[in-house]
Order: structure tokens, then C-alpha cells, then sequence
């Protein structure tokens, strides 16, 4: 079936038949761990989608992304300036969560809490998601990443990235992601998630 890259109305349209089933399945999973206490599994967001952005900053989740949101409540997103692009970065409460157990653990009062409790808790704005799919965008993080028409969502794993389409490619071949991995490799998985490391290396 046929990708629309443009327009969350046209992207729900994508999640028909077994694959709407495994999501909403999905979805019932996480809100059940969350009432019941147990240990939820982190979101997971891959791809790349380009949505429409109006006039009033109103953007469409890409429905895979939405799919890694839990069914039940509120469904919201976190998001903020990257720390280290022209890009705004978003992730579920779980992640943000997480973000925060780390920068605790940093030491209270130490520089690196201050920085990144002030890169990433401080600017953090929570998104509510409507019934379509969509959510605002506010003024000040649209001009932050240059966003005008169009924005391009970027799955990083753990969170994902909004960007201007443009500055996302020029990100991506500066990058090295059209001219192979340059002789790179993955590090190995570690036996678990460490709650003492911060979340970007430690600031300079």
C-alpha cells in the first residue's frame, strides 16, 4: 500500500486491517502496565514522515509515532529544543521520566544537573494530542526550527526529532547518511539501562 508522506489524515489511512489491530493492541498493553503499576516498555520511533503544518501550528503526529503512545487518558507528547540541532526533540512521559531519574542522579546543585535540567526539564512543553492525531505546535519552537509549511519527523529510537525539511537534509548529508557509515559500528547493547549516566555525555 502506498505511503502518503504528507497530510495526518492521509497517514492514518496507512494503518488499516492487522496492522491498526496490532497497534491498538499496543496501546491497550501500555495503559494496562501504567494503571497496574508494572513496568512499561519504552516508546519506539523509527522512519521518516513529512506532515503539514497550518497556519495556527497544527501538525499531525505521523501514525506510527502515535501508535507508540499509550491508548488510554490523556495522550501527550514532551518536546523541546534539541541541545544539539536546529531541531525540536519529543518523546512519551516514560522517556522524560527517565530523563529526569538521570539528571537527579547527576547531584544536586552539580553543573551538569543545572545544564541539563535547564536544556531539557525547563524547555520541555507538554503537547496534547486531539482525537485526529494533531497537535500545536507553539510560536516560539516553530521559529526556533525554522518551521514554515511543512516539518519532517525523524525517528530516533527512544524519541524523535521535528524538523524544517530542508535543514533536515542538510543534517543528514552532513551526517554521513548518504555516504555510507564510514567504517562506524554500534557499541555493544548494555546488559541494562544506567540511571547514573546523563543523557548527552557531560557538558563542557
Amino acid at each position: 500500500m502506498r505511503r502518503f508522506r504528507d497530510g495526518g489524515d492521509r497517514d492514518a489511512l496507512t494503518a488499516t486491517g492487522g496492522h491498526r489491530r496490532r497497534r491498538a493492541g499496543r496501546e491497550n498493553r501500555i495503559g494496562s502496565e501504567r494503571k497496574s503499576g508494572t513496568a512499561v516498555a519504552m516508546a519506539l520511533f523509527t522512519g521518516e514522515y513529512v506532515n503539514k503544518v497550518d497556519k495556527k501550528g497544527r501538525v499531525s503526529l505521523p501514525a506510527d509515532f502515535r501508535a507508540e503512545l499509550p491508548g488510554d487518558g490523556e495522550r501527550v507528547i514532551y518536546v523541546y529544543p534539541a541541545p544539539d540541532s536546529k531541531a525540536l526533540e519529543a518523546a512519551d512521559r516514560a522517556r522524560i521520566e527517565d530523563h529526569a531519574n538521570r539528571i537527579d542522579a547527576l547531584g544536586k546543585y552539580s553543573e551538569d544537573e543545572k545544564y541539563f535540567s535547564s536544556v531539557i526539564l525547563a524547555k520541555a512543553r507538554k503537547l496534547t494530542i486531539d482525537g485526529d492525531g494533531r497537535f500545536v505546535l507553539p510560536p516560539d519552537f516553530i521559529a526556533c526550527a525554522v518551521i514554515a509549511g511543512k516539518a519532517t519527523f525523524v525517528g530516533g529510537g527512544r524519541q524523535f526529532y521535528i524538523w524544517r525539511p530542508e535543514l533536515y537534509l542538510e543534517h543528514a548529508a552532513a551526517a554521513g547518511g548518504q555516504q555510507g557509515v564510514g567504517g562506524r559500528v554500534l557499541p555493544p547493547a548494555p546488559p541494562s539501562p544506567s540511571p547514573g549516566g546523563p543523557p548527552w555525555g557531560t557538558s563542557s
